[in-house]
């Protein structure tokens, strides 16, 4: 029964994601936007992805020169954005890779950083990363993605007037870039 449980819950969420990719890809999605510290939002995400039992020895560090840094957002989608592309850099590398996580604001832009000098991913992958159902080479047996979450993260960021850029090599590590206008 628990494995079935277990399978249960994991088609709920990927029905779930299915709905939101859609709605994000039609535009159809609420945004509930009101001005947040998104210091506080990444902070919190990191928080709990530590908190996790099976990553509570990952090595994140969070690096942010202020302590408030607001933009007018929709809190729940954008931790959850978040969440999507600071876990992927957890679990597709060895537990002993340091994460960096850094948010500035620099005149009228915030500018968010997640990078790790892990595995990196392969070129011919890069290109396809934000596509939906994309799950790279580089994806291991253990993790049970469904593929959707870059493409989701890139959807909610966009729909924040956002842009978001991955660079990444083989064996030198990924660096994501979340750009948001401060105005």
């Amino acid at each position: 029964s628990s494995v079935m449980l277990e399978k249960c819950n994991y088609m709920n969420g990927l029905i779930e994601d299915l709905r939101l990719t859609y709605r994000l890809k039609n535009n159809q999605l609420p945004l509930q936007k009101k001005e947040h510290n998104l210091v506080d939002i990444l902070r919190e995400t990191i928080i709990n992805i530590l908190n996790n039992p099976k990553y509570e020895n990952r090595n994140i560090e969070f690096i942010s020169k202020e302590e408030s840094i607001y933009l007018n957002c929709d809190e729940k989608f954008l931790e959850r954005a978040f969440n999507n592309i600071i876990y992927n850099a957890v679990v597709h590398n060895d537990e002993n890779v340091k994460i960096k996580v850094s948010i500035e604001n620099i005149k009228e832009e915030i500018i968010i950083t997640i990078k790790d000098k892990g595995k990196g991913i392969a070129k011919e992958d890069l290109s396809k990363i934000f596509e939906r159902y994309y799950r790279g080479t580089n994806t291991g047996e253990s993790h049970k993605g469904s593929g959707l979450g870059m493409a989701i993260s890139k959807a909610i960021i966009e729909a924040h007037n956002g842009k978001i850029k991955i660079e990444s090599k083989i064996g030198s590590g990924t660096k994501v870039a979340i750009n948001f206008k401060n105005y």
